[in-house]
């Protein structure tokens, strides 16, 4: 296990740069997520940790000792890919135990690795089997344990799950991340799913065309973004935008509805109003009643799709609602609404 330091992390592709001057400091045995649309330099950074890429200017430490210009097998890292890289012609045993064998690892050793992998990932009975034989899911177990028997200092995951169905792919986000506790060991996990981020890491570092719009738990950015970008990212359904015209505390939006914010901000903004916050409780709410274009009942919630001021927003109340009613009422609390500046910046009291 090492704590990683990215200092001032450049990669350029010609006159293209894909990274501009990063700075992220990762703790040992924490488990960070690095999270942003297609293009973004996700895959990039890791691919510079790793050593796969070079990297155009800064460094990078392991344990406080530059590897930025270290070739790939010298960094002692285990990476797990998208489309498993396992060997057709191996066995499961064989491909836990090759990598093993190229360092010249002693038998009875590896042995022992492999056969702890395969009982921490519940693959000891498949071990005689080649990867055509096995599931998407068991194929993912195996890439992992070949990660786990090298006993690097740490795991880099590139989009693991992206080739697993959608209920595969929630029970190996559970797996993964029982798996990264239990055996603690740094792990950076790149995906595009702002739902994998949420739930799997540590902290998340939410990247935007090669630069680190933030960095923070999940909790953290999901309350407090410091962005539009962030806000509209993060959050599953997303965040509903509104353009408005602020007169100190108070919100016009392009129909005449006025809206009150805890912000004294003046000029052209964009207010953000997360989905379940269209129905707060409480005092001095934000009053509105809202046109119904369409509504889906999932079971212990129902989501109204609305017209606001010529934009559409989402507003997900708790319970199932079979009406289909034409309007619906709903109150926002004056301090749920995120106010954001020409910019894209938002703007606090």
């Amino acid at each position: 296990m090492v704590s990683i330091n990215i200092q001032k992390l450049e990669k350029h592709y010609g006159e293209v740069k894909a990274l501009h001057d990063l700075d992220l400091q990762i703790e040992d045995g924490e488990f960070v997520v690095l999270v942003g649309p297609s293009g973004c330099g996700k895959s990039t950074l890791l691919r510079c940790i790793a050593g796969l890429n070079t990297i155009s200017g800064g460094d990078i430490l392991f344990g406080g000792k530059s590897v930025g210009h270290l070739p790939p097998q010298k960094r002692d890292l285990s990476m797990v890919f998208q489309n498993y890289a396992l060997y057709p012609h191996l066995t499961v045993r064989q491909n836990l135990e090759f990598g093993l064998k190229v360092q010249k690892v002693p038998s009875a050793e590896i042995a022992e690795r492999v056969t702890w992998a395969a009982d921490v990932l519940d693959i000891t009975q498949y071990l005689n089997r080649r990867p055509r034989a096995l599931s998407g899911g068991q194929r993912q177990r195996v890439a992992m344990g070949r990660a786990m028997v090298k006993r690097s200092n740490a795991f880099l995951f590139d989009e693991p799950l992206s080739n697993l169905d959608a209920q595969l792919r929630v029970a190996m986000r559970k797996e993964i991340k029982a798996l990264q506790r239990r055996i603690g060991t740094t792990s950076i996990y790149v995906t595009h799913d702002q739902i994998e981020a949420m739930t799997m890491g540590d902290r998340i570092v939410v990247m935007r065309a090669g630069r680190i719009e933030q960095v923070g738990t999940p909790s953290d950015i999901y309350a407090n973004p410091r962005t539009q970008f962030v806000a509209g990212f993060i959050g599953s359904p997303p965040m509903s935008f509104l353009n408005a015209k602020a007169d100190g505390h108070r919100m016009i939006l392009s129909d005449g509805t006025e809206l009150r914010a805890t912000t004294s901000a003046r000029g052209k903004v964009t207010l953000g109003v997360r989905p379940e916050h269209f129905f707060d409780q409480g005092e001095e709410l934000n009053s509105l009643s809202l046109r119904v274009t369409s509504q889906q009942v999932l079971g212990t919630s129902t989501s109204y799709f609305a017209s606001l001021s010529g934009n559409e927003v989402e507003a997900i109340k708790q319970g199932s609602d079979l009406t289909r009613p034409e309007t619906i009422s709903v109150g926002i609390r004056p301090d749920k609404i995120m106010v954001f500046d020409a910019g894209g910046d938002r703007m606090c009291n």
